[in-house]
């Protein structure tokens, strides 16, 4: 009993009075500038959690330890991390770059498995960290909400919730896709798909699909729903997706894919068919990764700027952990790039 009551800390105290690491420490120290309420509130869960402040406790909000921790949370449990893919590595690059040049240092860590917001609370409190970006693109908006509680400033990388308090950098799907819609209209296509990501448990996948079929129908086209097709960004999920909507009876003139390597896997199977991209069926994916410009692709897409990204985000993180009582909320959406190849062709001859 005596060695779980020693495993308290400062974070767990904050976490459970839903207050900031520097208020317990101002509770505790008896220091002014704190309302009666929240001292009688951290004082309750200082006794319900029978915490015995140390002065290493009362040492980590008095003194910054210079470190940000970078934390990939995926929830499903079929994912893994790979640390190899361009949209990991040009973040952590992005990160590190501003953290070597603000003079901080660097802590990775990756999370799996079902969301759990306290256990992830948990395991991240562990470090004495001065914030964190959490790059989580599997999370709903009630598990992001939580971060709220967090003892730490936390920055939302790559996904974003409805919440004016919460600080967020993403890329802006909503102009991206329909960027998309607009080029492919332009070259005469009417009969456009769509292969997505997991919509139910992605949120980018569930903007994309939104934005697209808002841009569909702000130009006066329905989608059917048969040119809807599921993959889970994996490029065997692309062929998967492509030999669907080959099979259809009426099929599309044109497939806006949700990721490059999905794309690429509807590519192949146009190929196997003897098809020709950008002739016989307009392609476009997005993220422009390495391989989408090396042959044999050629692939139209929209262009992510992950270093700017990253950058920003890194940034304002650190401006928000030097400077939070004068904290006001930040919310970025980050331009993207349509980047047109061979993929989407040039303009439909008439066809009547």
């Amino acid at each position: 009993m005596e060695n779980k009551k020693n495993q308290t800390t400062i974070y767990d105290v904050a976490y459970k009075a839903g207050v900031s690491i520097s208020t317990v420490s101002r509770v505790l120290n008896g220091s002014v500038g704190v309302l009666d309420e929240t001292r009688e509130k951290v004082m309750k869960t200082v006794s319900d959690l029978n915490f015995k402040p140390s002065s290493v406790a009362r040492s980590l909000v008095l003194k910054q330890v210079n470190l940000i921790q970078v934390c990939f949370s995926w929830s499903s449990g079929q994912y893994h991390i790979n640390l190899e893919n361009p949209w990991y590595l040009e973040l952590l690059n992005g990160i590190n770059q501003v953290v070597q040049d603000r003079e901080y240092g660097l802590l990775i860590n990756t999370l799996s498995g079902v969301f759990d917001p306290q256990e992830v609370y948990r395991r991240v409190s562990r470090n004495a960290v001065d914030g964190i970006l959490l790059v989580s693109p599997y999370l709903g908006e009630e598990e992001l909400r939580q971060i709220k509680n967090y003892p730490v400033p936390v920055l939302l990388i790559g996904c974003r919730v409805d919440d004016p308090q919460i600080d967020y950098v993403v890329s802006d799907n909503a102009k991206a896709v329909a960027g998309v819609v607009d080029h492919l209209l332009g070259l005469g296509h009417e009969k456009i798909a769509c292969i997505t990501g997991e919509v139910e448990i992605s949120a980018d996948a569930a903007e994309r699909l939104k934005e697209f079929q808002t841009a569909m129908a702000n130009q006066g086209f329905k989608v059917p729903k048969d040119f809807v097709v599921s993959g889970d960004f994996s490029r065997e999920s692309g062929v998967k997706a492509m030999k669907k909507l080959m099979g259809l009876k009426e099929k599309p003139t044109a497939v806006f894919v949700s990721n490059d390597l999905m794309a690429l896997g509807a590519w192949d199977v146009l190929m196997e068919e003897g098809l020709e991209v950008g002739k016989d069926m307009a392609l476009v994916g997005f993220d422009d990764i390495e391989a989408a410009s090396k042959k044999p692709y050629s692939l139209t897409t929209v262009k992510q700027d992950f270093r700017a990204i990253s950058t920003q985000a890194t940034n304002i993180l650190i401006d928000k952990m030097q400077k939070p009582d004068e904290w006001l909320t930040r919310q970025i959406l980050v331009p993207t790039q349509l980047v047109i190849r061979q993929s989407s062709g040039s303009r439909l001859k008439s066809r009547g």
